[in-house]
């Protein structure tokens, strides 16, 4: 094995998320098209005597440096995939993915790690790291390969679609998020009462690939957003009346999102000037991974 293993970790948004009811194992049925982004971590393996990880970058705050981080599970779910011990590495993480903002930063570290271990490790199957993929949580199966895909399940169910055309993107990062914020949103939903049937992501996979906007997109954790972060639905009005734009949310939230022509990109990022919130500039990314 060399003596450190590289590759990146891309970010994520849900250009449909439809929530519905609740099964029997108590996660929810999930019908989502995920889009990889060109905003990605770097993430770095080294064989070490005890397994460690260290946050570097402009996002490393808030980002886990124990075994709790999903980078350091999934060296875990990924030997007991293969009934092997776990190897001891070093994990350098530079994060350039806010954590826990909806854009499935860590997942996608996780993701990279299953990824970089398979080209060392002989005896890994497709079929092993897709376990330990949904073992670690349900963003790691998508981000396995990334580019377009329509997931289903709870995210173990994973099908590739055409390639979305490049589009910009703008991500505007609020200043806090919640604790076990993702579990709060679905207690919220839970008490919203109102199940989705999946029909806007199936619609938008049959017409792939095409150019979207805002409007074409569809998130149920928009209905609950509003009440779970203090200050969103501020943030979130004044992005839609400067930019003339819809603007979404990015999976759970809290991170906002524009998407549509390339071109566009620098006049939405500018719109935000002045606003209480981080903006990020990116645009769509096809598969690292996908054969």
């Amino acid at each position: 094995m060399p003596d450190t293993l590289a590759g990146l970790a891309p970010a994520k948004i849900n250009l449909t998320l439809e929530v519905g009811g609740t099964r029997a194992d108590g996660y929810h049925e999930l019908t989502s098209i995920l889009q990889t982004l060109a905003l990605a971590d770097e993430v770095m393996l080294e064989p070490a005597v005890a397994t460690s990880i260290e946050n570097t970058g402009p996002f490393a705050g808030g980002s886990p440096a124990g075994p709790e981080n999903l980078a350091w599970r999934a060296i875990d779910a990924l030997a007991g995939a293969l009934g092997r011990e776990p190897q001891p590495f070093r994990i350098r993480i530079v994060k350039r993915i806010p954590a826990a903002g909806g854009l499935g930063g860590g997942a996608s570290d996780a993701a990279t790690v299953l990824r970089l271990l398979a080209r060392h490790w002989p005896d890994v199957s497709e079929n092993a790291l897709a376990n330990a993929a949904a073992e670690v949580g349900s963003d790691e199966p998508f981000l396995l390969a990334g580019g377009t895909a329509l997931v289903e399940g709870r995210g173990e169910r994973v099908t590739p679609l055409p390639d979305l055309p490049g589009h910009g993107v703008v991500l505007f990062i609020p200043p806090a998020t919640l604790p076990n914020k993702t579990a709060t949103l679905f207690r919220a939903l839970d008490r919203d009462g109102q199940v989705d049937e999946p029909t806007v992501g199936p619609a938008l996979a049959r017409r792939l690939p095409v150019q979207v906007t805002g409007a074409d997109l569809y998130n149920s954790f928009e209905r609950v957003a509003f009440d779970c972060f203090p200050g969103l639905a501020g943030i979130w009005e004044q992005l839609e009346a400067r930019t003339g734009e819809v603007i979404r949310l990015a999976g759970a939230g809290p991170t906002l999102f524009w998407i549509g022509p390339l071109d566009e990109t620098d006049r939405v990022r500018a719109a935000a000037t002045g606003l209480d919130c981080t903006t990020i500039p990116t645009a769509t990314a096809g598969s690292l991974w996908r054969r």
